[in-house]
């Protein structure tokens, strides 16, 4: 079979709910409408780490985007970046395409339009030339899990 060639960058608990804090989960596993959605559009998976999992381990607080915005956090979410910039570059050296970034809503950490995270991931794949021009994200929601792939923003 043929590769599509085309990889989504994915936050971490979106195929892993297992690190997001108590109370907080949005699916038992992986959030399955969101592996759907993204098979079905033929799309390879680059999983981020959880920078927050990583940081202050499991059973961490709830904090905010204040609360992460130090110094000290966005020095680490550099350094566990460092290798999902190097994947990203040899994919797109081999010819593939890095279609866009799957991150979720109100994340402190992994909004893409507003997470510390995100903000140090974009501005490491600038350094290097490369724009991520899709964002989706999975919007915040009281549903346990998502029911359809309508809830994916673009």
């Amino acid at each position: 079979m043929q590769r599509s060639k085309k990889i989504l960058i994915v936050s971490h608990c979106i195929l892993n709910q297992n690190t997001v804090i108590e109370g907080e989960a949005r699916a038992e596993g992986a959030v399955q409408s969101a592996v759907e959605w993204a098979m079905n559009a033929g799309y390879g998976f680059l999983q981020l780490p959880c920078p927050e999992f990583t940081f202050l381990g499991l059973n961490r607080p709830s904090m905010t985007y204040e609360q992460y915005d130090t110094p000290a956090y966005r020095k680490h979410c550099r350094e566990i970046l460092k290798p999902i910039l190097q994947q990203a570059i040899d994919y797109l050296k081999n010819g593939y395409e890095i279609a866009g970034l799957l991150g979720i809503q109100s994340s402190p950490s992994c909004d893409p339009t507003r997470g510390v995270f995100m903000e140090e991931l974009t501005a490491m794949f600038a350094e290097k030339g490369i724009t991520l021009q899709t964002l989706w994200y999975l919007p915040n929601t009281s549903e346990p899990e998502f029911k359809s792939n309508e809830h994916f923003i673009k």
